[in-house]
């Protein structure tokens, strides 16, 4: 075995004269093959979308032939804005964003761009850090969970000069560009749902973590419902620490023996109810006949719980589809804008069917 330093060679016995005798690929040899500047190749690098379809596509088949890989830290370091978008989350425990992430992904990989991502947990001085870390690579966008955030964050994002897409709700001061929807008619679909559904005595149910604007806002729309109908106030049972099953029975068990009259539970997500509707059947307590149990996020295991679960169906497909479209409108030139999509409320055995 023989190492030779000069030319990086690992090798057994006798050297590759071809591999050892190659120039090792640049900028230049590859601009020099496809007939274009050392600028066009960087930039074709850097922000691809800023050079001509098929032009990328000549300079990617020279780069593939030649072996040249990217140097992605110089490009960052350069001033230039890179291929990245950076993808802030909240929470990726009993995430209600991977799909969203997912077709976001799939979607920018289409146009040549990449996604970073980050999760702040819900931690206003992670989301601070996490943010100036992005930006510090020159992203092309910022895709950010909610429109309520840190001052700080809010300054850092619109002094980067990027185009931000606020993704997942629509309530508040918009930094650039946000697709979502109105958590607080949520919350009030939730409510309008129970009492055409017979009910009178609500409850809440929830992770309802300070910095959780979405849903905060949601429990606002449900008690301001449930005013405007002339019932009770509602009670409630909240924590701070992160949704379970375990958490959601844990709070019904304590509402329950408190609050032993009440008819109704919302809860701020569906793995809550799991654990509502788990300490209901510990009780014996019949639902939908004794108290209706009504959620929001669908869930895959919504429909195959015992009974299986009313909640509310956000289009998170269509919102990760539309933050792509978004980002690269704006990375070519397009306004910002805002975009409301639709949710859906999911009626399942978890609720009457009719008024009682």
């Amino acid at each position: 075995m023989t190492i030779d330093m000069d030319n990086k060679r690992l090798d057994g016995n006798k050297p590759d004269t071809e591999r050892e005798t190659r120039p090792v690929p640049t900028l230049a040899s590859i601009a020099e093959k496809v007939g274009v500047s050392v600028n066009t190749v960087s930039r074709a690098l850097r922000a691809p979308n800023t050079v001509r379809a098929e032009l990328r596509k000549r300079i990617n088949t020279a780069m593939e032939e030649l072996n040249y890989v990217p140097n992605r830290l110089a490009g960052g370091l350069s001033g230039m804005r890179t291929d990245i978008v950076g993808v802030v989350v909240t929470s990726l425990y009993y995430s209600e964003f991977a799909s969203i992430i997912d077709t976001l992904q799939s979607s920018l990989l289409e146009r040549d761009l990449q996604v970073m991502l980050a999760n702040t947990r819900y931690n206003p001085e992670q989301e601070v850090k996490l943010v100036r870390s992005i930006l510090s690579w020159r992203p092309a966008a910022v895709a950010i969970i909610g429109v309520d955030h840190p001052p700080k964050v809010v300054e850092l994002l619109k002094a980067s000069g990027i185009p931000i897409i606020e993704m997942w709700d629509t309530d508040g001061s918009v930094i650039d560009t946000a697709i979502g929807f109105d958590h607080r008619a949520v919350g009030a679909a939730q409510a309008r749902h129970l009492i055409d559904q017979g009910y009178k005595k609500l409850a809440f149910v929830g992770s309802l973590r300070e910095n959780d604007r979405r849903a905060q806002k949601r429990l606002i729309g449900l008690e301001t419902e449930a005013e405007k109908a002339g019932l009770a106030p509602i009670a409630k049972r909240t924590a701070q620490q992160g949704g379970s099953p375990d958490l959601g029975e844990r709070l019904a068990e304590d509402l329950l023996e408190n609050h032993p009259d009440i008819d109704a539970i919302a809860c701020n997500s569906d793995i809550i109810a799991f654990g509502v509707l788990r300490a209901l059947r510990k009780r014996g307590r019949r639902v939908p006949e004794d108290i209706g149990v009504i959620a929001f996020g669908d869930n895959e295991a919504a429909a195959c719980v015992t009974p299986p679960l009313t909640t509310i169906r956000p289009d998170r497909e269509k919102i990760g589809r539309l933050t792509a479209d978004a980002i690269f409108a704006r990375i070519n030139g397009g306004e910002p804008q805002t975009t409301v999509v639709d949710w859906q409320l999911v009626l399942r055995d978890s609720t009457r069917q009719g008024p009682a």
